[in-house]
């Protein structure tokens, strides 16, 4: 069976979308990068004009929170890749 996958064009590559994450109503976007696994984006989603754009995290501490609640939900599958 094919996993449809979700890739997203920036300006440096091309990211595939890892997870989207709701945390206190902003939408975050876990990306990879197609061509080197080790590059890894948090963008959060912002709306303008009825339009979805990404945006960089503002700081150290909402970075933290987005990481955070990406752990919590793939804990699971995090430790059986251990």
């Amino acid at each position: 069976m094919e996993e449809e996958v979700k890739v997203i064009e920036l300006d440096d590559g091309t990211y595939v979308v890892d997870d989207e994450i709701t945390i206190n109503n902003t939408k975050y976007v876990y990306l990879t990068n197609e061509a080197d696994v080790m590059d890894f984006y948090i963008q959060k989603v912002i709306l303008k004009d009825n339009e979805e754009y990404l945006e960089g995290i503002d700081s150290d501490e909402e970075f933290d929170m987005a990481m955070q609640a990406f752990l919590n939900k793939h804990k699971q599958e995090l430790d059986d890749f251990e």
